[in-house]
Parts: structure tokens; sequence; C-alpha cells
């Protein structure tokens, strides 16, 4: 996943936003005692999003304790203890980064994509190990999701639902009886929100560099001024992916750490959908 569930820091108060901290630095310590340091690095805000939703998907009360760690070797913070979710989490944020970067690397990634690669083997070896099953099929979606790119493909619904299904399919394979039918609906809504709002995100580097991207090959566009002309188009798929996610969150009708999960929800990412959209708009 590419980072883009995160917080709107300044609609939250001081302790909300210690509240999303407090949940990533415990999936970063579960993320050592399993996996040492080096996946550590590449724990997203995606996950730790789906951390704190799962936590309130299950209703599941969490303990907070002080500790310090290597990016903060002075002062205390403050960390979510491990939890089943946390821990599976942590499984889950290897096999998704390891897929992740190994598509890169099929795309022609960079020399620091394949140094990251090689080092990220012996994680993703054990996790592999840990939730074979979930490799699988994460191996599978990413597979189908680069069959669909490499082949040009000019429907941005048919792609976009390739990574809707792996975001659905992560969610299902961490909270096994918890995925309820509105669960799901969300995971897969905010794994279709993420692919399309990372595919305008990068439009005019994508034109630049000849790289694929549905938005591209669905209009047939050379340029960002050209695609600007779809403005309208473009909000209103956008947005109509927003609505869905907000409808099924509310069908959930969740009660804990709904301060983070709201502010993401209904302030954070669309505000970085309006952000991303108003370049096309005064192109």
């Amino acid at each position: 996943m590419f980072g883009y569930l995160n917080i709107e820091k300044d609609k939250l108060e001081d302790g909300q936003r210690g509240l999303w901290q407090t949940f990533m630095c415990g999936l970063c310590f579960s993320t050592k005692q399993l996996y040492g340091n080096y996946p550590r690095m590449f724990i997203s805000n995606d996950v730790n999003f789906f951390n704190v939703l799962f936590h309130s998907v299950t209703n599941t009360d969490v303990a907070v304790t002080n500790k310090r760690c290597f990016s903060h070797p002075i002062r205390k913070r403050s960390v979510l203890q491990e939890t089943v979710l946390t821990d599976k989490l942590s499984v889950a944020n290897v096999l998704l980064t390891y897929w992740n970067i190994y598509d890169d690397t099929i795309d022609g990634g960079s020399t620091s994509k394949k140094i990251a690669l090689r080092s990220f083997r012996k994680a993703y070896r054990k996790a592999k190990k840990d939730v074979p099953e979930l490799d699988e099929i994460l191996a599978k979606r990413y597979s189908e999701l680069r069959e669909l790119e490499q082949s040009n493909c000019n429907s941005i619904d048919r792609v976009a639902h390739a990574f809707a299904l792996l975001s659905q399919d992560f969610a299902t394979s961490v909270l096994g009886e918890h995925a309820t039918e509105y669960v799901q609906t969300l995971a897969y809504n905010l794994g279709k929100w993420i692919y399309l709002i990372d595919a305008l995100d990068d439009a005019t580097k994508d034109i630049k560099r000849r790289n694929y991207n549905p938005f591209v090959s669905c209009y047939n566009v050379q340029s960002a001024q050209e695609l600007s002309k779809k403005y309208d188009e473009l909000q209103f798929l956008m947005f109509a992916v927003l609505n869905r996610i907000a409808q099924s969150y509310n069908d959930l009708n969740l009660t804990k750490y709904t301060c983070i999960l709201n502010n993401v929800l209904f302030d954070s990412i669309r505000d970085k959908t309006k952000q991303v959209l108003n370049r096309y708009k005064t192109e």
C-alpha cells in the first residue's frame, strides 16, 4: 500500500494525535519482535489505519505502556502493547511490502528497490512461513494487477478492482470471522481509492516517463493539460468512491477509536482527493 491513509493533524486534539502515534509505535514494536529492525522502516500509514480500524471492529480494548526506542532514545513514548491484531498486521505488512517492492522491480525499479528487495527476503520468508495462505493471495492479486497494467488496460474500474480485491482479501485474512460484509466493502473501497489516488497523483510523472497509468490509458491523453479536460469525470469518479467508503463505514456503527477513524475517512482522504484533483482543475 502507498501511505495515503493518514490523519489530518490540524483537525485532531493533541491526545488524539498521540493515539494515532501510539498505535503506530505498537505496530513497530510488534514488527521488531517478530522480524527484527529492518522491516520496521516499511510500516505505512495505510497499515496503521487498518491497525486502528481492526481494533475498533473487534471491539478490542488496548493497553498502553511507555518505552524508548532507537528513534527516540531519550524520551519515552506511549506505545500500544502488542495484541493478536498487531502481530497479524505485522506479518501482513511484511508480506504487503515484499510484494509491492517485488512488483516495482519487475516494472524496472531502481537499484535501491532491488537492494531493498534482497534485504527484505529474510523477513519475507519467515512471514510467508507464518501465514502462507495470505502470501498466496497477495502473490495472486499482484500478478493479476501486473497483467492488467502490462496489457495497458484502459478500464479504470477493472484495474482498480484488482487492487481493491487485494485490500479486501488482506482484511479478511487478518480479521477472520470479524470480516463482515460491511468490513469487506469498506476495505474494498479503501483499496480502490488508494490505487486511484496514487494513479492520479502520479499521472503527470507517468506521462513523462511513459509508464502505465489507468487514467492516461482510459482517456488516451498525452499531457496533464489533456487530462485536465476530464476534470468533471475525474471528480465524479473519485467522490463516488469516497461516498461508498463513508456509507460502508457508517454501516459498521463503530464506537472505539472513532476520533481517528472519522478524521481519516471524513477529513483526510477527502482533503487529499481535493488537493490532487485541484492540480488538474488549474491546468
